[in-house]
């Protein structure tokens, strides 16, 4: 024998329904901490380690390849060191922002001076850092050496 429920139960179980089934469905989050995890591995090579090497700097569209072949490292610890007498400090300060604290190596008293770069490209294979200095639009070009 069938029973009938009031209108107000129905529309009360269908929206208990259709509430569940959207929290059920969005289970996947966005989780900056991972993301920012995965991008600080594929910088310093974790679990092994990466040099980049520097195949092109563009200013504008001019190519510069005064510097062709020098290589960076990006270590876990959040310094890095470069072949060209650079020595400093990196942080990633979100998802497609990296922010470098620079000094000459063969002056330890020398001052740091920051880089704000964007983050173009960063996989397994290639880094591409952009960073403006005044009308100028500076492009780095790595591949990686493991």
């Amino acid at each position: 024998m069938l029973k009938n429920y009031p209108l107000s139960f129905s529309k009360a179980v269908m929206t208990l329904l259709v509430t569940l089934t959207l929290a059920a469905s969005c289970t996947k989050g966005y989780d900056p901490g991972n993301v920012f995890v995965e991008k600080s591995a594929l910088l310093t090579g974790q679990p092994g380690a990466v040099n980049w090497i520097l195949t092109n700097i563009r200013v504008n569209n001019t190519l510069d390849s005064s510097a062709r072949g020098a290589q960076k490292v990006y270590r876990p610890d959040g310094t890095f060191v470069d072949d060209l007498g650079f020595t400093g400090y990196w942080t990633l300060h979100s998802r497609d922002s990296l922010i470098e604290s620079t000094r000459s190596s063969v002056n330890p008293n020398a001052p740091y001076f920051t880089n704000h770069f964007h983050i173009d490209r960063l996989d397994k294979g290639g880094l591409r850092l952009t960073y403006t200095e005044g009308d100028k639009i500076i492009r780095f070009e790595y591949v990686a050496n493991k």
